[in-house]
Protein backbone atom coordinates (compact mmCIF):
# COMPACT_ATOMS: atom_id res chain seq x y z
CA UNK A 1 0.00 0.00 0.00
CA UNK A 2 1.60 3.05 -1.18
CA UNK A 3 0.65 6.18 1.50
CA UNK A 4 0.82 9.56 -0.16
CA UNK A 5 3.77 12.04 0.65
CA UNK A 6 2.13 14.74 3.22
CA UNK A 7 2.37 18.08 1.84
CA UNK A 8 4.12 20.35 4.09
CA UNK A 9 3.71 23.15 2.39
CA UNK A 10 0.22 23.09 2.39
CA UNK A 11 0.03 21.88 6.16
CA UNK A 12 2.34 25.10 7.30
CA UNK A 13 -0.18 27.13 5.26
CA UNK A 14 -3.41 25.92 7.04
CA UNK A 15 -1.72 26.53 10.48
CA UNK A 16 -0.97 30.08 9.66
CA UNK A 17 -4.33 30.50 8.30
CA UNK A 18 -5.89 28.91 11.76
CA UNK A 19 -3.31 31.08 13.50
CA UNK A 20 -4.74 34.29 11.93
CA UNK A 21 -8.14 33.17 12.02
CA UNK A 22 -7.67 32.56 15.59
CA UNK A 23 -6.43 35.58 16.25
CA UNK A 24 -9.28 37.82 14.46
CA UNK A 25 -11.90 35.95 15.89
CA UNK A 26 -10.78 35.01 19.45
CA UNK A 27 -11.32 31.95 19.50
CA UNK A 28 -11.49 28.82 22.52
CA UNK A 29 -12.12 25.37 22.55
CA UNK A 30 -12.17 22.67 24.10
CA UNK A 31 -12.68 18.51 23.63
CA UNK A 32 -15.71 16.94 26.03
CA UNK A 33 -16.05 13.53 26.86
CA UNK A 34 -19.10 11.08 26.57
CA UNK A 35 -20.01 12.21 30.25
CA UNK A 36 -19.17 15.28 30.08
CA UNK A 37 -15.89 16.08 31.06
CA UNK A 38 -13.25 18.40 29.81
CA UNK A 39 -10.61 16.31 28.55
CA UNK A 40 -8.72 18.86 26.49
CA UNK A 41 -8.73 22.80 25.73
CA UNK A 42 -6.91 25.57 24.14
CA UNK A 43 -4.78 27.41 26.89
CA UNK A 44 -7.56 30.44 26.38
CA UNK A 45 -10.65 28.32 26.97
CA UNK A 46 -10.77 28.83 30.99
CA UNK A 47 -9.56 32.59 30.58
CA UNK A 48 -12.66 33.28 28.00
CA UNK A 49 -14.76 31.77 30.67
CA UNK A 50 -13.13 32.81 33.76
CA UNK A 51 -10.68 35.35 33.63
CA UNK A 52 -9.97 35.32 37.40
CA UNK A 53 -9.39 31.89 37.40
CA UNK A 54 -6.44 30.43 37.35
CA UNK A 55 -6.92 26.91 37.86
CA UNK A 56 -6.87 24.27 34.86
CA UNK A 57 -10.54 22.94 33.52
CA UNK A 58 -9.24 19.97 32.39
CA UNK A 59 -11.08 17.14 34.16
CA UNK A 60 -13.61 19.21 35.82
CA UNK A 61 -17.40 19.14 34.32
CA UNK A 62 -18.49 21.24 31.55
CA UNK A 63 -21.14 22.45 33.30
CA UNK A 64 -19.35 23.61 35.72
CA UNK A 65 -17.06 25.85 33.29
CA UNK A 66 -20.34 26.46 31.59
CA UNK A 67 -23.37 26.87 33.48
CA UNK A 68 -25.34 28.06 30.52
CA UNK A 69 -25.82 23.85 29.69
CA UNK A 70 -26.94 23.20 32.87
CA UNK A 71 -30.09 21.72 32.41
CA UNK A 72 -28.81 20.82 28.61
CA UNK A 73 -27.28 17.76 29.61
CA UNK A 74 -30.15 15.57 27.72
CA UNK A 75 -29.58 17.70 24.19
CA UNK A 76 -26.05 17.09 24.72
CA UNK A 77 -26.48 13.25 24.91
CA UNK A 78 -28.96 13.57 21.66
CA UNK A 79 -25.62 15.84 19.67
CA UNK A 80 -23.60 12.73 20.62
CA UNK A 81 -26.28 10.10 19.83
CA UNK A 82 -26.32 12.17 16.18
CA UNK A 83 -29.67 12.80 16.95
CA UNK A 84 -29.55 16.60 17.43
CA UNK A 85 -26.68 18.13 15.16
CA UNK A 86 -25.62 21.01 17.28
CA UNK A 87 -26.47 23.30 20.34
CA UNK A 88 -25.67 26.93 20.14
CA UNK A 89 -25.82 30.29 22.51
CA UNK A 90 -25.54 33.72 21.17
CA UNK A 91 -23.95 36.46 23.63
CA UNK A 92 -23.40 34.78 26.66
CA UNK A 93 -21.63 37.18 29.20
CA UNK A 94 -18.55 37.10 31.77
CA UNK A 95 -16.47 40.06 33.46
CA UNK A 96 -12.55 40.45 32.44
CA UNK A 97 -10.28 41.39 34.70
CA UNK A 98 -11.37 45.11 35.02
CA UNK A 99 -15.30 44.50 35.38
CA UNK A 100 -15.84 44.74 31.74
CA UNK A 101 -18.71 42.59 30.18
CA UNK A 102 -17.43 40.02 27.12
CA UNK A 103 -19.70 38.32 25.26
CA UNK A 104 -19.68 35.10 23.79
CA UNK A 105 -20.98 32.75 20.91
CA UNK A 106 -20.80 29.36 22.04
CA UNK A 107 -21.30 26.12 19.75
CA UNK A 108 -21.36 22.74 20.46
CA UNK A 109 -21.13 19.96 18.16
CA UNK A 110 -20.23 16.22 18.04
CA UNK A 111 -17.03 14.81 17.46
CA UNK A 112 -16.02 11.31 16.05
CA UNK A 113 -12.37 10.54 15.71
CA UNK A 114 -10.37 7.89 15.42
CA UNK A 115 -7.29 9.51 17.19
CA UNK A 116 -9.39 11.48 19.46
CA UNK A 117 -12.22 8.90 19.92
CA UNK A 118 -15.72 9.98 20.32
CA UNK A 119 -17.05 13.59 22.09
CA UNK A 120 -18.15 17.04 21.60
CA UNK A 121 -16.24 20.23 20.46
CA UNK A 122 -17.05 23.14 22.53
CA UNK A 123 -16.23 26.17 20.46
CA UNK A 124 -16.19 30.00 22.08
CA UNK A 125 -15.67 33.02 19.97
CA UNK A 126 -15.82 36.22 21.64
CA UNK A 127 -17.90 38.89 19.82
CA UNK A 128 -17.87 41.62 22.17
CA UNK A 129 -16.60 44.24 19.73
CA UNK A 130 -19.98 43.47 16.95
CA UNK A 131 -22.00 42.78 20.80
CA UNK A 132 -21.39 46.26 21.60
CA UNK A 133 -21.81 47.73 18.37
CA UNK A 134 -25.30 46.22 18.26
CA UNK A 135 -25.74 47.73 21.64
CA UNK A 136 -24.71 50.95 20.30
CA UNK A 137 -27.19 50.67 17.46
CA UNK A 138 -29.78 49.49 19.19
CA UNK A 139 -29.36 52.41 21.90
CA UNK A 140 -29.14 54.75 19.05
CA UNK A 141 -32.15 53.43 17.37
CA UNK A 142 -34.10 53.59 20.97
CA UNK A 143 -33.48 57.09 21.33
CA UNK A 144 -33.67 58.40 17.76
CA UNK A 145 -37.24 56.71 18.21
CA UNK A 146 -37.85 58.75 21.41
CA UNK A 147 -36.77 61.67 19.29
CA UNK A 148 -38.68 60.93 16.50
CA UNK A 149 -42.15 60.77 18.95
CA UNK A 150 -41.23 63.77 20.92
CA UNK A 151 -40.64 65.63 17.65
CA UNK A 152 -44.38 64.30 16.49
CA UNK A 153 -45.89 65.60 19.42
CA UNK A 154 -44.14 68.70 19.28
CA UNK A 155 -45.17 68.93 15.61
CA UNK A 156 -48.60 68.34 16.50
CA UNK A 157 -48.46 70.71 19.11
CA UNK A 158 -47.36 73.22 16.74
CA UNK A 159 -49.80 72.44 13.54
CA UNK A 160 -52.17 73.46 16.77
CA UNK A 161 -51.11 76.60 18.16
CA UNK A 162 -50.87 77.87 14.43
CA UNK A 163 -54.16 76.94 13.75
CA UNK A 164 -55.21 78.66 17.08
CA UNK A 165 -53.14 81.59 15.89
CA UNK A 166 -54.11 81.49 12.12
CA UNK A 167 -57.74 81.62 13.47
CA UNK A 168 -57.15 84.42 16.11
CA UNK A 169 -55.64 86.55 13.14
CA UNK A 170 -58.95 85.72 11.03
CA UNK A 171 -61.03 87.04 13.56
CA UNK A 172 -59.02 90.29 14.69
CA UNK A 173 -59.30 90.81 11.47
CA UNK A 174 -62.29 90.45 10.43
CA UNK A 175 -63.06 92.06 13.77
CA UNK A 176 -60.88 95.63 12.79
CA UNK A 177 -61.79 95.39 9.54
CA UNK A 178 -65.76 95.98 10.32
CA UNK A 179 -64.97 98.99 12.71
CA UNK A 180 -62.02 100.33 10.01
CA UNK A 181 -64.82 100.42 7.15
CA UNK A 182 -67.33 102.34 9.16
CA UNK A 183 -65.21 104.98 10.16
CA UNK A 184 -63.39 104.80 6.14
CA UNK A 185 -67.16 105.55 4.98
CA UNK A 186 -68.32 107.90 7.56
CA UNK A 187 -64.98 109.85 6.37
CA UNK A 188 -66.14 109.69 2.94
CA UNK A 189 -69.59 111.20 3.48
CA UNK A 190 -68.18 114.11 5.14
CA UNK A 191 -66.18 114.37 2.33
CA UNK A 192 -68.54 114.42 -0.25
CA UNK A 193 -71.20 116.88 2.08
CA UNK A 194 -68.44 119.24 3.60
CA UNK A 195 -67.41 122.39 1.41
CA UNK A 196 -64.29 122.97 -0.49
CA UNK A 197 -63.88 126.19 1.64
CA UNK A 198 -64.22 124.54 4.81
CA UNK A 199 -62.62 125.41 7.81
CA UNK A 200 -58.87 124.09 6.89
CA UNK A 201 -58.36 122.14 10.17
CA UNK A 202 -61.58 120.34 9.25
CA UNK A 203 -60.13 118.82 6.15
CA UNK A 204 -56.97 118.44 7.41
CA UNK A 205 -58.93 115.78 9.77
CA UNK A 206 -60.47 114.32 7.06
CA UNK A 207 -57.17 113.42 5.32
CA UNK A 208 -55.58 111.88 8.43
CA UNK A 209 -58.83 109.93 8.83
CA UNK A 210 -58.87 108.57 4.84
CA UNK A 211 -54.84 108.11 5.66
CA UNK A 212 -54.83 106.31 8.73
CA UNK A 213 -57.88 103.85 7.63
CA UNK A 214 -55.55 103.01 4.57
CA UNK A 215 -52.79 102.85 6.76
CA UNK A 216 -54.56 100.31 9.33
CA UNK A 217 -55.72 98.16 6.42
CA UNK A 218 -52.08 97.65 4.85
CA UNK A 219 -51.13 96.63 8.20
CA UNK A 220 -53.90 94.00 8.77
CA UNK A 221 -53.31 93.10 5.26
CA UNK A 222 -49.64 92.33 6.27
CA UNK A 223 -50.40 90.23 9.17
CA UNK A 224 -52.77 88.59 7.31
CA UNK A 225 -50.12 87.67 4.44
CA UNK A 226 -47.15 86.71 6.72
CA UNK A 227 -49.79 83.91 8.19
CA UNK A 228 -50.22 82.71 4.53
CA UNK A 229 -46.54 83.03 3.61
CA UNK A 230 -45.36 80.83 6.91
CA UNK A 231 -48.67 77.85 5.74
CA UNK A 232 -47.53 78.46 1.96
CA UNK A 233 -50.75 78.90 1.28
CA UNK A 234 -50.46 82.74 -0.17
CA UNK A 235 -51.95 82.50 -4.01
CA UNK A 236 -51.29 85.13 -6.77
CA UNK A 237 -54.30 86.54 -8.85
CA UNK A 238 -52.48 87.48 -11.84
CA UNK A 239 -54.16 89.85 -14.69
CA UNK A 240 -52.64 92.48 -16.94
CA UNK A 241 -52.20 95.16 -14.64
CA UNK A 242 -51.17 98.92 -15.83
CA UNK A 243 -47.63 99.68 -13.21
CA UNK A 244 -47.92 103.17 -14.14
CA UNK A 245 -51.69 103.69 -12.83
CA UNK A 246 -50.37 101.42 -9.73
CA UNK A 247 -47.97 103.90 -8.62
CA UNK A 248 -49.81 106.71 -8.81
CA UNK A 249 -52.43 104.99 -6.65
CA UNK A 250 -49.62 103.97 -4.13
CA UNK A 251 -48.35 107.65 -3.97
CA UNK A 252 -51.83 109.30 -3.47
CA UNK A 253 -52.55 106.67 -0.98
CA UNK A 254 -48.88 107.92 1.08
CA UNK A 255 -49.18 111.61 -0.33
CA UNK A 256 -50.79 113.27 3.55
CA UNK A 257 -47.92 111.78 4.94
CA UNK A 258 -45.42 112.89 2.23
CA UNK A 259 -46.96 116.54 3.00
CA UNK A 260 -46.93 116.15 6.45
CA UNK A 261 -42.98 115.73 6.93
CA UNK A 262 -42.81 118.18 4.13
CA UNK A 263 -41.30 115.89 1.81
CA UNK A 264 -40.32 116.16 -2.19
CA UNK A 265 -41.65 113.38 -4.01
CA UNK A 266 -41.02 113.20 -7.71
CA UNK A 267 -42.68 110.38 -10.22
CA UNK A 268 -40.99 109.32 -12.90
CA UNK A 269 -43.25 106.98 -15.45
CA UNK A 270 -42.72 105.50 -17.97
CA UNK A 271 -44.31 107.38 -21.25
CA UNK A 272 -46.70 104.44 -22.70
CA UNK A 273 -47.91 102.29 -19.83
CA UNK A 274 -46.17 100.00 -18.57
CA UNK A 275 -48.72 96.35 -18.64
CA UNK A 276 -47.48 93.44 -16.51
CA UNK A 277 -49.00 90.17 -15.73
CA UNK A 278 -48.77 90.83 -11.96
CA UNK A 279 -51.13 90.34 -8.89
CA UNK A 280 -52.18 94.25 -8.71
CA UNK A 281 -52.60 94.27 -4.79
CA UNK A 282 -49.71 92.21 -3.82
CA UNK A 283 -47.83 94.60 -5.82
CA UNK A 284 -49.37 97.81 -4.53
CA UNK A 285 -48.51 96.13 -1.35
CA UNK A 286 -45.00 96.10 -1.53
CA UNK A 287 -44.74 99.27 -3.35
CA UNK A 288 -46.70 100.97 -0.62
CA UNK A 289 -44.44 99.60 2.04
CA UNK A 290 -41.40 100.52 0.49
CA UNK A 291 -42.53 104.35 -0.03
CA UNK A 292 -44.00 104.10 3.44
CA UNK A 293 -40.81 103.88 4.45
CA UNK A 294 -39.10 105.83 2.49
CA UNK A 295 -40.96 108.36 4.23
CA UNK A 296 -40.60 106.56 7.40
CA UNK A 297 -36.85 107.41 7.34
CA UNK A 298 -36.22 110.55 5.53
CA UNK A 299 -35.49 113.78 7.42
CA UNK A 300 -37.98 116.67 7.08
CA UNK A 301 -37.78 117.80 4.09
CA UNK A 302 -36.03 115.44 2.05
CA UNK A 303 -36.27 114.01 -1.09
CA UNK A 304 -37.98 110.61 -2.78
CA UNK A 305 -37.79 109.56 -6.25
CA UNK A 306 -40.44 106.82 -7.74
CA UNK A 307 -39.82 105.35 -10.92
CA UNK A 308 -40.41 103.08 -13.26
CA UNK A 309 -38.92 101.81 -16.45
CA UNK A 310 -37.93 99.01 -19.29
CA UNK A 311 -34.35 97.08 -19.12
CA UNK A 312 -35.15 94.70 -22.45
CA UNK A 313 -37.84 92.65 -21.19
CA UNK A 314 -37.83 93.42 -17.21
CA UNK A 315 -39.94 95.78 -15.67
CA UNK A 316 -38.02 97.96 -13.53
CA UNK A 317 -39.53 100.04 -10.20
CA UNK A 318 -37.50 102.11 -8.08
CA UNK A 319 -37.87 104.34 -4.76
CA UNK A 320 -35.19 106.25 -3.58
CA UNK A 321 -34.43 108.55 -0.76
CA UNK A 322 -32.07 110.88 1.22
CA UNK A 323 -32.74 109.94 4.24
CA UNK A 324 -31.17 107.86 7.06
CA UNK A 325 -29.78 105.25 4.67
CA UNK A 326 -28.73 102.13 6.08
CA UNK A 327 -24.79 100.84 7.43
CA UNK A 328 -23.77 97.45 5.56
CA UNK A 329 -24.88 95.07 8.88
CA UNK A 330 -28.29 96.35 8.27
CA UNK A 331 -28.48 96.29 4.82
CA UNK A 332 -27.32 92.33 5.10
CA UNK A 333 -30.64 91.89 7.89
CA UNK A 334 -32.60 94.15 6.52
CA UNK A 335 -35.32 91.88 4.88
CA UNK A 336 -35.10 89.16 7.47
CA UNK A 337 -38.51 88.82 9.26
CA UNK A 338 -38.81 90.46 12.78
CA UNK A 339 -35.10 92.28 12.40
CA UNK A 340 -35.68 95.71 13.50
CA UNK A 341 -32.80 98.51 12.60
CA UNK A 342 -32.22 102.47 11.78
CA UNK A 343 -33.50 103.34 15.13
CA UNK A 344 -33.09 107.24 15.08
CA UNK A 345 -33.70 109.51 18.31
CA UNK A 346 -34.37 112.35 16.40
CA UNK A 347 -37.06 110.62 14.14
CA UNK A 348 -38.00 108.75 16.65
CA UNK A 349 -38.95 105.83 14.30
CA UNK A 350 -37.86 101.87 14.18
CA UNK A 351 -39.16 99.38 11.87
CA UNK A 352 -41.19 96.61 12.99
CA UNK A 353 -39.17 94.20 11.00
CA UNK A 354 -42.16 93.07 8.66
CA UNK A 355 -42.54 95.39 5.64
CA UNK A 356 -39.48 94.40 3.91
CA UNK A 357 -39.72 90.67 4.40
CA UNK A 358 -43.17 90.77 3.22
CA UNK A 359 -42.05 92.71 0.07
CA UNK A 360 -39.44 89.78 -0.63
CA UNK A 361 -41.47 87.42 -0.09
CA UNK A 362 -44.44 89.16 -2.96
CA UNK A 363 -41.69 89.80 -5.66
CA UNK A 364 -40.14 86.56 -5.52
CA UNK A 365 -43.75 85.04 -5.45
CA UNK A 366 -43.76 87.14 -9.34
CA UNK A 367 -40.55 85.47 -10.25
CA UNK A 368 -38.56 88.71 -10.06
CA UNK A 369 -35.86 90.17 -7.36
CA UNK A 370 -35.00 93.20 -5.25
CA UNK A 371 -32.20 94.89 -4.49
CA UNK A 372 -31.26 97.00 -1.89
CA UNK A 373 -28.59 99.87 -1.91
CA UNK A 374 -27.74 102.48 0.74
CA UNK A 375 -25.64 103.86 2.41
CA UNK A 376 -25.47 105.47 6.37
CA UNK A 377 -26.74 108.82 6.54
CA UNK A 378 -27.30 109.04 2.65
CA UNK A 379 -30.15 107.83 1.97
CA UNK A 380 -31.86 104.32 0.35
CA UNK A 381 -32.54 102.53 -3.03
CA UNK A 382 -34.51 99.45 -3.23
CA UNK A 383 -35.14 98.24 -6.90
CA UNK A 384 -37.87 95.17 -8.07
CA UNK A 385 -37.48 93.86 -11.32
CA UNK A 386 -40.35 91.92 -12.39
CA UNK A 387 -40.25 89.97 -15.74
CA UNK A 388 -42.32 90.99 -18.60
CA UNK A 389 -44.40 87.06 -18.41
CA UNK A 390 -43.91 85.91 -14.92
Amino acid sequence: MTVAPLDMDSLILAAHAGKLFGLIHRIAYALVTSDLLIRRASPNFSAALAPAQEDSCIGQPLTNILWELVGAEESLQEILEGSLPYLAFERINRKDHDGRTTYLDLSVTKLDSSELGLGLLVVLEDVTHPAEVEQRLTQNRNELALARAELLRANAQLQRLNRQKTLFLSMAAHDLRGPLSVIRNSGDLIAHIIPADAYPKALHYLHLIDFQTNHMDWLIRDFLDLDQIEQGILTLRLMETDINELILHVVDLARYLVERRELSLEVKLTAEPMRLLVDAKRIQQALYNLLSNAVKFSRRGGQIVVENFWEGDTAVLRICDNGLGMTAEEQAHAFQLYYQGNSNEEMQTQGKGLGLYIVKLLVELHGGRIVLESERDKGSRFTIYLPQNP
